[in-house]
């Protein structure tokens, strides 16, 4: 169980920095037009989807670890991290979508 939270983790981070370098893979802005990528201030969107998912995969890798050694059931460590990583997806969505467009 360790192990595939922790790779779980890893991939957040992975794909995290992967979307600062490839912008297209958030979703739907690779289907945009030109005109409407042209009012989306991308720079920041990138980095604030990179800054959360690196936060949820390195909280899901701590507190995967920490349950590991406090031998806590696996039922409650499910929940624990899809509870991590709900949260962190949540966030990123509201706080990608507070960053004003560009005019």
């Amino acid at each position: 169980m360790l192990q595939g939270f922790i790779f779980t983790g890893l991939l957040l981070v992975f794909i995290g920095l992967m979307v600062k370098k490839h912008p297209n893979l958030l979703a739907g802005y690779n289907t945009m037009s030109e005109e409407k990528k042209k009012k989306i201030d991308i720079e920041k969107i990138s980095t604030t989807a990179r800054n959360i998912l690196v936060l949820t995969g390195a909280a899901t890798i701590d507190a995967s670890v920490i349950m590991y050694f406090l031998k806590v059931t696996e039922m409650l460590q499910v929940k624990v991290i899809a509870a991590t990583i709900v949260f962190g997806l949540v966030v990123l969505i509201i706080w990608t979508n507070r960053i004003p467009k560009l005019k």
